[in-house]
């Protein structure tokens, strides 16, 4: 980004309110105030916290736009509704798409996502700036010790992970497969499609970690395959899954990013995602 500056790099959530007073109103309106004067080409990073936070997006988006700010950069690590990138059943909405056209209507002169569900969310972006998660996976596995195999959990992220054995000099993988009840989305079988595991560490891969009930599932197949040991990456962590239930089911570490969760434990390691972005030529 030409001309940018730390004056030039607005948070929301902030951190400090240096740049802006965010308040509500008693009837419930979000409103805000800016305390300084943005320039013309500036960077927002946008940390997604429920649907009301959209609206905070876009209400700091318009205020910026009327104190001078012209080239407006959205870093935007997590994308709401990307999962739901398709309608399953009668009567259910296209929910990316309507996430999609909220940010598009706003005019960014570009939005960075980070690790996206599906190739549908930057179809439906204007400007978008896709950055993948391989150099995250790479940090964290340099950490690690021993044989390391891939793991896919299902088909949908089969392109994905096995992308990302080829920037990481060709990692064996092994693909996994669920059965869901599209009804209640329940998992209703898991398999893996590997016959001896002994001996190595098993590193599964995914966008996201929710509940946590794929990787659970998944986790007890690849014990019983032999997996020496199981750790999970995920770009985008919840923080709703039970930790404990995890680690009882195998999983030994998770690593995810803090686009979504910041709070460490002795399971779960949450690198700053920021750095990722920044090094993909956003911030200058």
């Amino acid at each position: 980004m030409e001309n940018s500056s730390l004056k030039d790099f607005y948070q929301l959530p902030a951190l400090d309110q240096n740049d802006y007073q965010q308040f509500s109103f008693g009837g419930g309106e979000n409103h805000f105030r800016l305390t300084s004067t943005p320039s013309r080409n500036i960077t927002l990073l946008f940390r997604y916290q429920g649907d009301e936070s959209m609206l905070q997006l876009l209400l700091l988006t318009d205020a910026l736009k009327r104190a001078g700010a012209v080239d407006i950069h959205l870093l935007l690590p997590y994308f709401p509704g990307a999962r739901q990138d398709r309608v399953c059943n009668p009567g259910e909405p296209l929910s990316v798409k309507v996430y999609a056209s909220l940010i598009n209507a706003q005019h960014y002169a570009s939005v960075t996502v980070f690790d996206p569900h599906s190739d549908v969310t930057p179809a439906l972006l204007e400007r978008v700036k896709v950055v993948k998660n391989h150099a995250f996976v790479a940090n964290v596995l340099a950490g690690l010790h021993g044989s390391i195999t891939l793991v896919s959990p299902d088909a949908g992220a089969n392109k994905k992970v096995f992308e990302l054995s080829a920037y990481l000099g060709g990692l064996p993988v092994v693909r996994a497969d669920k059965i869901r009840d599209v009804r209640d989305g329940k998992i209703i079988a898991t398999e893996v499609f590997a016959d001896d595991l002994h001996g190595t560490t098993c590193v599964i891969v995914d966008d996201i970690c929710a509940g946590g009930r794929t990787f659970i599932e998944l986790a007890k197949r690849l014990k019983e395959k032999g997996a020496e040991k199981i750790v999970l990456i995920v770009s985008h962590y919840e923080g709703s899954a039970n930790e404990e239930v995890l680690l009882k089911n195998g999983i030994d570490k998770v690593f995810c990013t803090d686009s979504l969760h910041s709070h460490r434990s002795d399971l779960v390691n949450v690198t700053a995602i920021t750095p990722y972005l920044i090094s993909q030529g956003e911030i200058k």
